[in-house]
């Protein structure tokens, strides 16, 4: 018998209002455990980046701003992922008895997500170390080494003709499991990608080696595709609809204020 989880299918929010919910989501988990699968969107072009990042070293921070583009920190690792042309996810698992590793649930995420798109007409599987010719996996060919998720995979992120289309990161806490993960959906215009790096090799790098779903004459709806992934999500749980408990919706918006939108979280 499956376990019951809550299923958060949102819609568009700031890039700091998107990472402050997550957050809330992971910290309710002290109080009520709450297996929870969230889609949401992004209201305009974003950079998320990873925890350990100096963005600031690899963007031009003033550029982007200029051109409309918002910058967060995520709580979890990996490198900046494009946003408002992709579907973004985050699972949160409570821990406890019986809970599931971290490279399983990689696994078992990646291996799903493969399974849903195939079902979508998508020519995908999973990564595996050595499956990939070298130059179809790094940067090698550009003399570039990027902290992009796009064109970096690891272990169980989706790939499609040997290029990236979904990835995932992870933190976890005392008492839950928080995945961050995209899936690409379309793809970003040039004049965005060129705002992810200031170096002009890496902005080559990505126009030539970043894919998405939406390509080749397939057009694969935002919500096709959630409903592909709730019915190949192998990890046990039956996701029924719901909605943030008002608690989590007002933890979201003091974690706005007082993180997510601040210069010393992003910048400091």
């Amino acid at each position: 018998m499956k376990t019951i989880g809550r299923l958060l299918n949102m819609g568009k929010s700031s890039a700091a209002m998107n990472m402050a919910v997550d957050e809330a989501i992971l910290l309710s988990q002290k109080e009520q455990s709450t297996l929870t699968l969230r889609f949401y969107d992004w209201e305009v072009p974003a950079f998320s980046f990873g925890y350990f990042q100096d963005i600031a070293s690899e963007v031009d921070v003033e550029g982007c701003r200029a051109g409309g583009i918002e910058l967060v920190k995520r709580m979890t690792g990996g490198g900046t992922v494009v946003h408002g042309w992709e579907l973004t996810y985050t699972l949160v698992l409570p821990r406890g008895t019986g809970e599931i590793g971290v490279s399983e649930a990689y696994q078992r995420i990646g291996q799903s997500l493969a399974k849903a798109f195939q079902k979508l007409g998508v020519p995908a599987q999973c990564y595996a170390a050595g499956s990939y010719s070298s130059s179809a996996v790094t940067n090698r060919t550009y003399g570039v080494e990027a902290n992009i998720c796009l064109t970096n995979p690891a272990e169980y992120d989706v790939m499609c003709n040997e290029k990236k289309l979904a990835g995932v990161s992870v933190r976890r806490n005392r008492d839950g499991i928080m995945f961050q993960g995209y899936i690409s959906l379309d793809m970003p215009p040039s004049s965005i990608l060129a705002r992810v790096s200031k170096d002009a090799a890496v902005q080559e790098m990505l126009r030539e080696k970043s894919a998405a779903i939406n390509t080749e004459g397939r057009f694969i709806t935002r919500d096709a595709l959630i409903r592909a992934i709730c019915e190949t999500f192998d990890l046990g749980i039956a996701f029924k609809s719901g909605e943030l408990s008002l608690a989590e919706r007002a933890q979201a918006e003091t974690l706005t204020q007082t993180k997510y939108a601040t210069t010393a979280w992003n910048f400091g």
